[in-house]
C-alpha cells in the first residue's frame, strides 16, 4: 500500500480540478432548502450566548454589600441605642408624672374634707375649697395631656424602630 504522492493529489479538497468534481454540488431546490434549515438550526439566538462573569467582579460586588450592610446595621443600632435612652427618659417622666397625679388626687380628697371641717366659716372655706379643687382638676388635665404626648411618642418610636427591624 503506496501513498499517494502530492503530484497525485487533487488541488482541492471539494472538486478534483483534474478530473471534474469530487463532491458534486446541487444547485436544485431541495439542496437550496437544506441549507437554509441548516443554516437556521445551527445559529444561536442572541440571547442564548453563555454569560460569564469574572469572580473577581463578583467577589467586589459583594464586598461593596456587605460593606453597605455593615453601615446600615451601624447605623441601626445606633439608632436603637439612642431610642433606648429616650424611652428609658419617658418611662422616668410617666413615672413622675403619675406620682404628680396621685399627690394631686390625695390633694383633691384633703381639700374636700377640709371645707367639711371648716363649716363655721362657710363662705371663705366653700371657695377656698372649689378654687383648691379647680386647680387639681386642671393639673390632672394637663398631666394625663403630658402623659397622652409621652404614649403617642413611644408610639411612634415603637413603629420607626419596627419599620427599621423589618
Amino acid at each position: 500500500f503506496a501513498l499517494p504522492t502530492v503530484a497525485n493529489e487533487p488541488a482541492s479538497p471539494v472538486r478534483d480540478v483534474s478530473e471534474g468534481e469530487a463532491c458534486p454540488t446541487d444547485s436544485g431546490f431541495l439542496a437550496d432548502q437544506d441549507r437554509a434549515t441548516i443554516a437556521k438550526s445551527s445559529t444561536l439566538p442572541h440571547d442564548s450566548a453563555p454569560r460569564v462573569t469574572s469572580p473577581a467582579a463578583d467577589e467586589g460586588s459583594m464586598q461593596h454589600n456587605i460593606s453597605k450592610l455593615m453601615a446600615l446595621c451601624t447605623s441601626l443600632q445606633r439608632q436603637y441605642s439612642e431610642l433606648l435612652v429616650k424611652f428609658q427618659a419617658q418611662k422616668e417622666e410617666i413615672v413622675r408624672l403619675k406620682e404628680r397625679v396621685q399627690v394631686l388626687e390625695d390633694r383633691e380628697g384633703d381639700a374636700a374634707k377640709q371645707s367639711r371641717d371648716d363649716a363655721p366659716i362657710k363662705g371663705r372655706s366653700i371657695n377656698e375649697g372649689k378654687a383648691a379643687a379647680e386647680r387639681i382638676k386642671v393639673a390632672r388635665i394637663h398631666a394625663e395631656e403630658e402623659l397622652q404626648g409621652m404614649i403617642d411618642g413611644l408610639e411612634k418610636s415603637n413603629e420607626t424602630i419596627a419599620k427599621y427591624l423589618q
